[in-house]
C-alpha cells in the first residue's frame, strides 16, 4: 500500500468535526424551511409575490426555483398514487460509452443504447434491443499532434442523443396503438451538455428538444427518472419567503458550497409516504426559458416521488432523503392532471417490480452497460481484424504502467 494512512489522522479529525458541524447547521436551515412548507405552503399570494421578487433581485445567471402548476391544498400535503390502467406500454432506454483513449493500441469510441419495450397487463414477454456505434479515425478526420482523435464531451452528447432518439423511434413504432404509451428516460428532461463548444451545445439542444417534440407528435407521454436528485428549486421557492436576514436575494438559487446536501428531496423525504408525490413544479430558470423557445409545450416541469419506501411517522424509519426521486415531464403533460396521475401510477407500478426503481429502466440499463469485460472482447477482437489487416498497434508507456499497477504487479518484478 502507498498511501500513507496514519499521516491522515489528524485531517481525519478535521473533517468529522466540519462534517457534524454542517450537519447541525442543515438541520437548523431544513428545520425552518419545513416551518415555512407548512404555514404558507398553500398561500399562493405569498408564493407568487417570493417569486416576483426574487426573480427582480436575484442573478438571473444562477437564480433557479419552482413555480406551483396547479394550486393544490398546500405544497405539504402528498398525493397518493391511483391505481395503473388495465394496459399499456412503456418504452424505455439508456446510453453507455467506451471513452476514446490515445494512449491505448487503436484510437476508438463505442456508444450503446439498450431499450425496452414492456407491455403493461399484458401476458406478453418484453421487447429488447441494443444498438452498438463504433467510431474510429478516417482519412478525412482532422487530428492535432499532441491530442489526436475525438472529443469525449462530443461523445457522451452522442450518447444522450441516441438514447432520446431511440426512445422517439420507438414511440413512433407503437403510435396505433390504442392503451396509453410512457416513453421514459434515465435523466433529466431539461438538457445541456457539459462541456465542447456553445454551438454544438445549441445543436444538441435542438436535437434533444425535437426527440421530445416528436414524442408529443406521436401521442406517447414522456418523463424522466432521476435518482438522488441534487435539485434545490422548492427551497428557493420557500426561501423566498423567509426573513432576508436569513438569506440575501442575491445568494437565492446559487450552488451551494461542498459538503452542503440539503436539497428539496431532504424537505419532501418526511412528507411522501410508500408511492406518493409532491404537486407539481415548473422549473423557474433562464435555462427553461432558453429550451422552451425551442417548443414552448416542452418547458420542463417536474414532482417528487418517494418510489416506495417507508415514512417516518413516528413509528417508522426516516425516509433518506437519497430515496426519494425526482419525475421530470414536459409542460403539455404538467398541465393534464390525468396525464400526472397515469405517469406517477405506472412509475409505482414498475418501482414495485425491483424495490425502488422502475424495471423498464433497469432493464435499459442492462441493456445498454458496456463493462470491462466487454471493452477488453472489443480490444481483442480489434487486434485480431488489426492482424488480418497487416497493421499491428502498441499501447503507450503510460498505458502499460497503468495496467500493470491496476493488475496488481509492478513493472519491475524479480524474477
Amino acid at each position: 500500500m502507498t498511501l500513507e494512512i496514519e499521516k491522515l489522522r489528524g485531517e481525519l479529525a478535521r473533517m468529522a468535526t466540519s462534517t457534524a458541524g454542517l450537519r447541525l447547521e442543515q438541520k437548523r436551515r431544513v428545520d425552518l424551511l419545513r416551518e415555512v412548507l407548512f404555514s404558507r405552503g398553500g398561500d399562493w399570494e405569498a408564493l407568487n409575490a417570493g417569486l416576483a421578487r426574487a426573480e427582480a433581485r436575484a442573478d438571473p445567471k444562477y437564480f433557479r426555483a419552482a413555480r406551483p402548476l396547479h394550486p393544490v391544498e398546500s405544497l405539504a400535503v402528498p398525493i397518493r398514487p391511483p391505481a395503473p390502467p388495465g394496459r399499456a406500454i412503456l418504452i424505455a432506454s439508456d446510453g453507455s460509452q467506451i471513452m476514446p483513449n490515445r494512449h491505448a493500441a487503436f484510437l476508438y469510441y463505442l456508444v450503446n443504447v439498450g431499450a425496452i419495450v414492456y407491455f403493461h397487463g399484458e401476458n406478453r414477454a418484453p421487447i429488447t434491443l441494443s444498438n452498438p456505434r463504433m467510431h474510429y479515425p478516417e482519412l478525412q478526420d482532422d487530428q492535432t499532434e499532441d491530442e489526436p482523435g475525438f472529443d469525449k464531451s462530443a461523445v457522451t452528447i452522442e450518447r444522450d442523443l441516441l438514447e432520446i432518439g431511440t426512445l422517439s423511434d420507438l414511440t413512433w413504432q407503437y403510435a396505433e396503438a390504442t392503451q396509453p404509451r410512457l416513453a421514459l428516460l434515465d435523466q433529466r428532461l431539461l438538457y445541456y451538455p457539459f462541456g465542447g463548444s456553445d454551438v454544438a451545445a445549441r445543436e444538441a439542444i435542438r436535437q434533444w428538444a425535437k426527440s421530445i417534440s416528436d414524442m408529443r407528435e406521436s401521442g406517447a407521454l414522456v418523463a424522466g427518472y432521476i435518482d438522488r436528485p441534487g435539485k434545490r428549486s422548492v427551497i428557493t421557492l420557500l426561501e423566498t419567503l423567509v426573513d432576508k436576514n436569513e438569506i440575501g436575494w442575491e445568494e437565492l438559487g446559487k450552488r451551494r458550497p461542498p459538503g452542503d446536501d440539503l436539497t428539496d428531496a431532504t424537505l419532501y423525504a418526511a412528507l411522501l409516504g410508500p408511492g406518493e408525490r409532491s404537486p407539481v413544479f415548473l422549473d423557474v430558470s433562464q435555462a427553461n426559458d432558453n429550451f422552451a423557445a425551442e417548443d414552448p409545450l416542452i418547458a420542463a416541469c417536474f414532482f417528487y416521488l418517494n418510489p416506495g419506501s417507508a415514512r417516518h411517522d413516528g413509528q417508522g424509519p426516516l425516509v433518506e432523503p437519497r430515496t426519494v426521486a425526482r419525475v421530470d415531464i414536459p409542460l403539455w403533460i404538467a398541465r393534464e392532471p390525468e396525464s400526472v396521475a397515469l405517469i406517477h401510477a405506472l412509475i409505482v407500478d414498475q418501482c414495485k417490480l425491483t424495490g425502488y426503481y422502475p424495471y423498464v429502466l433497469t432493464r435499459a440499463h442492462e441493456l445498454a452497460v458496456v463493462g470491462k469485460h466487454d471493452a477488453d472482447s472489443l480490444n481483442y477482437m480489434i487486434d485480431l481484424y488489426m492482424q488480418e489487416a497487416g497493421v499491428m498497434g502498441s499501447i503507450t508507456a503510460k498505458q502499460s504502467d497503468k495496467e500493470l499497477v491496476g493488475g496488481g504487479r509492478t513493472r519491475f518484478a524479480g524474477p
